[in-house]
Formats: C-alpha cells, sequence, structure tokens
C-alpha cells in the first residue's frame, strides 16, 4: 500500500486485530488484507521479538517465526495494553504504551505502511472497552508511530457499531438495528435506536442481555435461539448484524431461520467495528455525513464544567469541561490568582436537564498570602464517564511569595 492520505479503522480485539481503509472512490470502508493476494484480513494480537535484539513482528506467521527462532511471542497483548503495569521483556522495562506503540508499527508495515506520519492523514482506533490506562497506552502510542492528537482518534465498539449502520443505506436503519457479539462461549447483544423527536436526531446502543453458549453444535444453537428470543422478542428491526472474532455460523441452522423472521435483513462477519472506526475517523477530518445525529454513547460526559471568577474586572462564567464529548477527550488545565479564599467552587450543570449545583474543594494547607498573591495550576480529567479526576497545584506568586508545590487532589462524582 503506497497511497497517502489514508483513512484507517483498526479493531484491536482480544484475540483477533484488523485494519479497514476508506475508499474514497466507493465512499466505504475496505478491509485490508494481511497479505496481497489473500482473503486473510484478521491477525493475531499479538508480538513477536528476537532474542538479544530490538527487532519484532507481528502478523499470521510471527508465532511460527518465533518458535522457528528460539524467539519471544507475546500473546496476552490485549491484557498488557488495558493496564498500566511494566512489561519486563529480557531484562529491559517496557510500558504498556511502548509495547502497543511497537505493535501497531510492525501492523502497519505488515500492510505496507512504512511512514505513517507521512502516509495516514487520520486513524481510528477501536476497542470493547476502554479504561483510563489504556487511553494513556493508546496515545503513547500513537506518538510512538508518528500521529498527532489531530489526527489519532480512539473510540469504543458501541460508538464504532453507530458509525457503521448510519454509513449504511438508510433502509437498513429505518427501525431498530441489532448486533450479536459472539466470543469464544459467549454471545451478547446490543440495540441501536434512533429518536428523530429532536433536532438533531439521537442515536443510542443499548446493551442487552448475554449468554452462554454451548460447545456442542445442536445445543449452542438452541442456546443462541433463546438468547434472541429474549433480546429482540416481537420488536420490529430493520436489520441484524452478527460480529465474531472467528466467524462460523455452521452449527446456526435454526438460529438463522429464526433472524429472517419478519424480513430482517442480515449480516455476517469479522470487520464491523473496524469498518465502523474506518468511518468515524473520516467524519472526524473530511466530510461529515453524521452532523445531522447526535450519539448519545455510554462514554459521553453529560455534566458542563465551570467556575465563576473575575475577568477583566468583570464577573464571568468560565466553561472548563462542555457536556457531550467522550470521557477520554475531556481535560482541562488552567491557571487562576485566588482572591482572599482557601477553595474551590465549581458549578456543574447537567446536560439534559441544565440543572446547576455546586461543587466545593477545599485547598488544607493552603499557605498563608494576601489576597490575590496566590496562583493555583488546575487540572480537570476524567477517568470514568462520570468520576472526575481534580488536581490543584500551588505556584505561589513571583519571588515575593514562592510556591510551596502543595498538591491537593480530589475525585468529583455526579454531582
Amino acid at each position: 500500500m503506497e497511497q497517502k492520505n489514508l483513512i484507517l479503522g483498526f479493531d484491536f480485539g482480544e484475540k483477533y486485530s484488523q485494519f479497514c481503509c476508506y475508499d474514497r472512490g466507493t465512499h466505504t470502508a475496505v478491509s485490508i488484507p494481511v497479505k496481497e493476494g489473500e482473503e486473510a484480513v484478521e491477525f493475531p494480537t499479538a508480538i513477536a521479538k528476537k532474542r538479544n535484539e530490538e527487532t519484532w513482528k507481528t502478523g499470521l506467521d510471527a508465532e511460527k517465526s518465533a518458535h522457528a527462532e528460539n524467539g519471544i511471542w507475546l500473546d496476552n497483548l490485549y491484557e498488557i495494553c488495558m493496564g498500566s503495569r511494566i512489561c519486563q521483556i529480557e531484562n529491559r522495562d517496557y510500558t504498556p504504551g511502548e509495547v502497543l506503540g511497537t505493535f501497531l508499527r510492525e501492523a502497519l508495515k505488515m500492510i505496507g505502511i512504512e511512514r505513517p506520519d507521512q502516509q495516514i492523514q487520520a486513524m481510528m482506533i477501536t476497542t470493547g472497552h476502554l479504561t483510563r490506562p489504556f487511553v494513556e497506552n493508546v496515545r503513547e502510542a500513537y506518538k510512538i508511530i508518528g500521529l498527532p492528537r489531530g489526527r489519532a482518534y480512539l473510540q469504543e465498539h458501541d460508538e464504532s457499531f453507530y458509525c457503521h449502520v448510519l454509513n449504511q443505506k438508510p433502509e437498513l436503519w429505518s427501525r431498530k438495528v441489532g448486533l450479536f457479539f459472539l466470543k469464544d462461549e459467549e454471545a451478547s447483544f446490543s440495540e441501536l435506536s434512533i429518536s428523530r423527536k429532536t433536532k438533531p436526531a439521537t442515536v443510542t446502543v443499548k446493551r442487552g442481555p448475554k449468554a452462554a453458549l454451548s460447545i456442542e453444535p445442536m445445543e449452542r444453537d438452541r442456546d443462541f435461539c433463546h438468547l434472541m428470543g429474549e433480546a429482540m422478542g416481537n420488536e420490529i428491526y430493520s436489520s441484524v448484524f452478527l460480529v465474531s472474532e472467528e466467524f462460523d455460523l455452521a452449527w446456526a441452522d435454526n438460529s438463522l431461520r429464526q433472524l429472517k423472521k419478519n424480513q430482517r435483513r442480515i449480516f455476517g462477519g469479522t470487520n464491523l467495528f473496524a469498518q465502523g472506526a474506518c468511518f468515524s475517523a473520516r467524519e472526524k477530518v473530511e466530510e461529515r455525513r453524521l452532523k445531522g445525529y447526535l450519539f448519545l454513547g455510554n462514554d459521553l460526559v453529560r455534566y458542563n464544567i465551570g467556575m465563576e471568577m473575575t475577568i477583566n474586572g468583570s464577573p464571568a462564567y468560565y466553561a472548563l469541561i462542555a457536556a457531550g464529548v467522550n470521557w477520554y477527550e475531556a481535560e482541562k488545565e488552567c491557571e487562576l490568582i485566588l482572591d482572599g479564599t482557601e477553595e474551590l467552587e465549581f458549578v456543574v450543570s447537567s446536560m439534559e436537564s441544565g440543572k446547576r449545583n455546586r461543587y466545593t474543594m477545599k485547598l488544607d494547607g493552603l499557605p498563608k498570602r494576601p489576597p490575590k498573591t496566590t496562583r493555583i495550576r488546575l487540572r480537570l480529567e476524567y477517568d470514568s464517564p462520570v468520576t472526575c479526576q481534580i488536581t490543584a497545584e500551588d505556584l505561589g506568586f513571583g519571588d515575593m511569595f514562592p510556591a510551596s508545590h502543595k498538591i491537593w487532589h480530589e475525585t468529583m462524582g455526579e454531582v
């Protein structure tokens, strides 16, 4: 792959991962084969290292290569990258972000992208669940491959599902849309619905029931049929998508017949999330096809946070965090001067109801100084949709009132 200005979606799965690339000619997201001339698009979420060398490989042949060369095979890459523990390999410490960055670099080489910084216009990584450590690891990984924040993105599978569906023909999402995700011996259900009562129209993805699936084919078919009945009932669905890391529905005779009832359109495969991530990346940097829709995902911050203060001699409201963004994108750092107070007061308002509350953070032990001679560095950062981490640091005020660099930390939940 030699093109430039590529828009990529990357599904980082627990066992397998894959890329999709936006095709500007057909306006579709196309799966990228792991090897030129072959059909396989998935490759293990794992990486191999040659002993005593900084030589890494990923892809379908990496495990074979690692064993043949007495190398190191990391097949718990997903687990490593979801946490913050240092990974020790051959007596050297690697951060999870370094390991993830190395994996991405080698995976991009595998599909022909040698210079991500020059070839990629935008890239979206998607995965099943986001944690604060994983967000930090992804940011470090993007730095390693040379992509700045304005071209490097991240989202959960739910949002990729939304982006995939709304980039299909409108008749496929005129009513509810169902999604079954099969992983190992478990199946889960999610439902996408659109409310057109508001402008923009709002889209939600609601997670439904889960079920264990037997390994015996007939019982597995029966288990899946039961889950479908529980999840969908008699509701009308325009379409239903079946996604699995290892897609094989040879056992699902009765299940597929049941799914096709009521003229539902059925789609199956492994690339839905990667395609959705690709469409989402395109939405960030090119044509905004979804501007008439607002996705109300589980990752959305639903509260505005600000402070009432004096700016240029006049009372004013200063916005810190705006509701309606994903929690991992909601952060703010600023400096302010205290005027005869030893506490910080935040104004918190709900995006839905508009109700306003106040939250007070006391700065116990703040050095005694005259009014307007204490400068505070303030940082707000979310680690979930409902918990905001607040950090304040005393910077003093020049040489007359030296900084103590005392730090206060507080967790603000829903107010």
